[in-house]
């Protein structure tokens, strides 16, 4: 018999970025740092805690999933131009060109070998969905996939180990789902099963994720406006719920994604904006802002 999630309060949040920002997605947390894309101002940028935002780089193509290789260099997707691009010392660096092979890239985990795992959006909105794979690019450049019938794979984590690998369908019909792979030694994604299940996606679809410690994972759900820690079989063990509030037009209730970090790796910041689905169709428009809450499990350190 599963136990009643914990809520956890609303008061025990705070405010640790605003204003000037759009809408925030790839939270990764990186020797000391929070790293974001910025999709609304086209920027990668670092957050240092207690210190101020720091735009690290512009990407023309807009910016999403956020990665690094084992020397600790930023790799990020590009999604407008389907590029894998590298920060390099002298700018961007074209890492390997994924519109041949995927369409409209978007999430992105890295791994500790360098192997960078991409979701593609897959299909048009407003048409039939697409099932897809994952789009695997190795280090010496080869470019495989992994997994089936992938239907808008979006955040994705690997856990500690680095044996499991867990990606968010957002709009699996009709239960919006989680879904684990074990990831072999050469990289390759076997093992495809379901880690948990939710509620239908026209409500519970499910946007950036981010693994603990123990290999639970936290889950954003912009539609509603939560973030829930959930383990593999679906039992939801904390709560979190973001309340309208009427500084916003839209309430600033979009949950979108979540990542632990700090100095104990006992912080959870969440990425939330302030839009709609409408708005974000024109243009990402959206204001966004990062809080952070302490939580018992910790995530993992780099």
């Amino acid at each position: 018999m599963s136990r009643s999630p914990k809520i956890l309060p609303a008061g025990d949040r705070r405010v640790v970025a605003q204003g000037g920002l759009g809408y925030l997605e790839g939270a990764r947390w990186h020797r000391g740092a929070l790293w974001f894309s910025d999709m609304s101002r086209r920027k990668i940028c670092r957050l240092v805690p207690d210190g101020p935002v720091e735009d690290i780089a512009e990407v023309p193509g807009r910016p999403s999933g956020l990665g690094f290789d084992p020397e600790g260099t930023p790799m990020v997707v590009s999604i407008d131009d389907g590029r894998l691009l590298r920060v390099g010392s002298s700018g961007l660096e074209e890492l390997a060109d994924l519109a041949p092979v995927a369409f409209h890239p978007n999430d992105m985990a890295v791994d500790r070998e360098g192997r960078a795992y991409i979701g593609p959006q897959g299909y048009v909105f407003g048409t039939e969905p697409i099932g897809v794979g994952l789009i695997i690019r190795h280090p010496d450049g080869r470019i495989d996939t992994g997994g089936e019938d992938l239907i808008f794979p979006n955040g994705i984590a690997i856990s500690g180990d680095g044996r499991t690998l867990v990606v968010a369908e957002s709009f699996r019909a009709p239960q919006a789902r989680l879904t684990a792979f074990t990831v072999t030694d050469d990289g390759t994604l076997t093992d495809q099963r379901v880690f948990a299940e939710f509620g239908s996606p026209d409500t519970e679809t499910i946007d950036g994720i981010g693994i603990d410690s123990e290999g639970a994972v936290w889950a954003a759900f912009p539609w509603i406006g939560e973030f829930r820690r959930v383990r593999e079989g679906g039992e939801v063990t904390d709560v979190i719920r973001i309340e309208p509030d009427a500084a916003y037009p839209d309430g600033g209730t979009f949950a979108v994604d979540a990542v632990l970090g700090g100095p104990q790796m006992r912080t959870l910041y969440l990425l939330i904006s302030d839009t709609s689905p409408e708005r974000l169709g024109n243009g990402f428009d959206a204001t966004g802002r990062i809080e952070a809450i302490e939580v018992e499990v910790a995530g993992i350190r780099d």
